[in-house]
């Protein structure tokens, strides 16, 4: 959401007349017939009409006002689901059990250095996921 007090220059408690005061310098500086062709002049000028036209009017902006002060409350306040700490259901974990899984799908053991499977290490094991020949038998050639 725009922040339409920051796009005008004035503070949330300003009155109506700062407002308007505000508006009328900005729009005469980011006028587009001031800057034909400038598109950041063009959208500039856009967001302060939008500003405005909300602030301007005293409902609108009572409604912006709740809408900013609830997404700010919002930032503030902790998200206790987030903050919580996780815990395995199993309770928990036991990394010293890693390493042999480690070992075994790599090849080595990290701690050791020791090379416990050759042919994961070297690659000279054929990849599970190849389909090549699954491939070349459908087409009928090799």
């Amino acid at each position: 959401m725009n922040e339409y007090y920051r796009s005008l220059g004035v503070q949330p408690n300003a009155s109506p007349e700062e407002l308007k005061k505000a508006y009328r310098r900005l729009a005469k500086q980011y006028h587009p017939d001031l800057h034909p062709g400038d598109h950041e002049a063009e959208a500039r000028f856009k967001e302060i009409n939008e500003a405005y036209e909300i602030l301007s009017d005293s409902e609108k902006r009572k409604k912006y006002d709740e809408q900013q002060q609830g997404t700010t409350q919002r930032r503030q306040a902790p998200n206790k689901a987030k903050t919580a700490a996780r815990t395995p259901k199993g309770g928990p974990v036991d990394f010293s059990q890693m390493q042999g899984g480690f070992a075994q799908f790599f090849g080595f053991d990290p701690r050791t250095g020791q090379v416990v499977d050759e042919e994961k290490v070297s690659g000279q094991k054929k990849n599970p996921l190849d389909t090549t020949d699954l491939f070349e038998r459908f087409m009928g050639f090799k």
